[in-house]
Order: structure tokens, then C-alpha cells, then sequence
């Protein structure tokens, strides 16, 4: 059962969390401008290592199977990362130090302009809905407008690099979000220790950001707690070992993950492909199963609103943009074109629903594990230090 989310627990001084988080490594590394509001002590170099999908409660669940990570958790090493709490989102922030209103990449897909809608892991457009001409996808090293955190830090002299599987250093998402230092491809995982010992090994300030995505994919087809997800999450332990023991001596190691996952609850999925009353007065949808926007059809908004809201229940909550943004689930809007991308309307489950599309996006509606709302299993995520 999902912990429902609470409005007075998301809004804190670390919201959204991996944002600030970035800003404040900066700030322990000396960074001039950059806020520190997870208290970090100063340091002369640091080593991020992001696991894709390991939710906080998920790793209290599978501590016999991680010990190495379960050896670093304390009571309080959890965050919450930001919304919608999905990877490419997640990972633009990681490197932007913005929520996700200000980078501009507000989900997993949405919308680019009334006729297209992008999938920026895959960088590539589709139709919004049927019939419509999609535009080309676009730049994407001019993607992200306000200043990222990364460029501004290597502006002052903190040396940046990224550790990452060689088969993702050159795609188009890549570009759009790793714009400042430099990217070390590996050919497997087993040289991740090597590349960040040598990254971090430098005279003055450093930072290396390494990812493991293997658990979320995983997770996605067998679901969490399946064997082949403690398969991914026993190699990831294995990593973030074998990391912890190649650093320099000056450095300092962080674990984190970008997001959560839980199993959906078969009695509180929806399926708007099956449902036509959801479908009344609903221009397209986008967005993650559990974090989805509507758009909607000219002066259909409230009727909309008012209709998802009553079928669903309590196991939803259906904010409008403008509910959304007040209550500041996206950062700050202004700073990027991205309001417009954002659905008129965004439905999130207070459970473990989500709403699939199954016929449609017949592979994600299949999933077995999923994330993107703003419930605890969605959103808590480690925080795990080695020095």
C-alpha cells in the first residue's frame, strides 16, 4: 500500500530534492552562489553515484541483499527528489540544480506545442494526438534556457565529469543535459571505479557523477523485489563498493537514486483507452502512468477537471496547472518556456494506481513497476555518505 502524499511534507527547505542537492555540493566544494540547504561540510572532491529506481523503502525492504549500501543508511538519509519523479526529469535536475518547471523537461513525455510531444529520453517527437503533424525534435544543447549548476560550477574552476555506459555518452539526451564537463564512456561497470578515481584524482576541486540504470529497467519489467531486480540492485552494491574503495583520499562518495517504484494495484488502475467518459473533453495525454497530463479541449478545463476528479475518487488527486504551480511542485516556471508543456490538468495517485493506456502504449501499460506521483514510494530516495 502506497503512502499517500501530504502538501506540508513536500514543501520543505530541500524541495525539490535533487536540485538542491546539486547546489549544494557546489556549495561544499567552494562554489560561489550556490545554496546549501542539505548542510554539506566542505569538501575537496566528491563523487555522486546515482542507482536509477532505488527508492528509499525499497532498500529498507532489501537490506540483506545491499549491505554495503544498507551499512551507510541512517535514520534520516532520505529526500525527496521532485516531481514528477521519473528519470529524465530526475537527471536533468541532477545536472541543472533546477526543479523541473525551470529545466523545462516536465516528464517522461509531454507536450512541445499543440501538435507534437516529446520523449526527450529517446529525443525524438511523436504526434499529440491523432492526425497532427509533429514538429522535429529539437537542439537539444539549447534545450535546457535558464543557467545550469554544472556550467556555472565549472565556470569556477571545479573540474566535472560524468561516468557513464558508453552506449548512452553520445545520445541527444545526453547533450541536452550533461553540458559541462566532460563525459568518460565505459565499456561495462566494472571500469566505473577506475574512471572516477582518475576524475576526482586532480589538484583542485572535483566533482564525478556516475549512474547505474540497470535497477530500474529491471524493475520496470519484473518489478521491484523480483528476482531479477535484486539481481540489479546486488550488482549495484557490488559497484558502489568497489567505487568507495578506489577513491582518493580527499574524496568523499554520495549514493542516491532518482526516483522510487512500486508495483500498481490492479483494483486502482484506470485505462483511459477503455474509458470513454475519460476521455470526454481530453484534447491528448502525456506524461507517466503515475504522474499524467491532460490537455484538454478549449473552455473544457473545469468540466474536465471536475469529471476525473469524481470517477477516481479518493485513490486520486487532479490538480489544474495553476494548483500545481502555487503549490510549487514545479520550481519555478518562469525561468524556462516550460509552462506550456505542463497539462492543463495533472492527475496523480494517492495509492498505488496509475492510469495506463492500453492500447496506445501497450509495452509501459504492461509494466510491472512504475513511479512518477508523490507518494513516499514515488518520491523518498537515500542519501548514503562514504568518506
Amino acid at each position: 500500500m502506497a503512502m499517500p502524499f501530504n502538501d506540508s511534507q513536500l514543501m520543505g527547505e530541500t524541495w525539490p530534492g535533487l536540485a538542491s542537492l546539486t547546489q549544494s555540493i557546489f556549495a561544499g566544494l567552494g562554489g560561489q552562489g550556490f545554496r546549501n540547504s542539505f548542510h554539506l561540510d566542505r569538501s575537496q572532491a566528491a563523487c555522486l553515484l546515482l542507482i536509477d529506481g532505488l527508492g528509499w523503502n525499497l532498500l529498507q525492504a532489501h537490506a540483506r541483499h545491499a549491505p554495503f549500501l544498507a551499512s551507510l543508511a541512517q535514520p534520516d538519509s532520505r529526500f525527496r527528489v521532485g516531481f514528477p519523479a521519473t528519470t529524465a526529469t530526475s537527471l536533468a535536475s541532477v545536472t541543472s540544480g533546477l526543479g523541473s518547471g525551470a529545466h523545462g523537461i516536465v516528464g517522461c513525455s509531454f507536450a512541445l506545442d499543440e501538435h507534437s510531444e516529446l520523449s526527450p529520453l529517446q529525443w525524438a517527437t511523436a504526434a499529440l494526438q491523432p492526425g497532427a503533424q509533429p514538429c522535429e525534435a529539437p537542439a537539444p544543447g539549447s534545450f535546457i534556457v535558464p543557467p545550469d549548476a554544472w556550467s556555472l560550477a565549472a565556470e569556477q574552476g571545479i573540474a566535472i565529469s560524468t561516468v557513464m555506459l558508453g552506449r548512452f555518452a553520445n545520445s541527444a539526451f545526453s547533450q541536452a543535459i550533461y553540458k559541462a564537463g566532460q563525459i568518460l564512456p565505459a565499456p561495462a561497470y566494472d571500469a566505473y571505479p577506475a574512471l572516477v578515481n582518475a576524475a576526482l584524482d586532480a589538484p583542485g576541486p572535483a566533482f564525478c557523477f556516475a549512474y547505474f540504470g540497470d535497477l530500474d529497467f529491471a524493475g520496470h519489467l519484473f518489478g521491484p523485489g523480483s528476482d531479477g531486480w535484486i539481481n540489479q540492485l546486488q550488482i549495484a552494491d557490488q559497484l558502489a563498493q568497489a567505487i568507495a574503495r578506489r577513491l582518493p583520499e580527499r574524496a568523499q562518495l554520495m549514493i542516491i537514486a532518482d526516483h522510487g517504484m512500486l508495483a500498481l494495484d490492479s483494483e486502482q488502475v484506470r485505462d483511459f483507452d477503455l474509458e470513454p467518459a475519460l476521455q470526454e473533453g481530453v484534447r491528448a495525454i502525456a506524461g507517466d502512468i503515475r504522474a499524467r497530463y491532460l490537455y484538454t479541449h478549449e473552455h473544457q478545463q473545469d468540466r474536465v477537471h471536475e469529471r476525473w476528479q469524481n470517477r477516481l475518487g479518493d485513490d486520486y488527486r487532479v490538480l489544474s496547472k495553476a494548483q500545481a504551480i502555487a503549490k510549487g511542485l514545479f520550481g519555478d516556471v518562469m525561468l524556462s518556456q516550460a509552462e506550456a508543456r505542463i497539462g492543463d490538468l495533472i492527475v496523480v495517485p494517492n495509492g498505488a494506481g496509475g492510469i495506463i493506456r492500453s492500447e496506445v502504449e501497450k509495452h509501459a501499460s504492461q509494466w510491472r513497476g512504475h513511479h512518477g506521483a508523490l507518494t513516499d514510494e514515488d518520491q523518498l530516495v537515500p542519501l548514503l555518505m562514504y568518506k
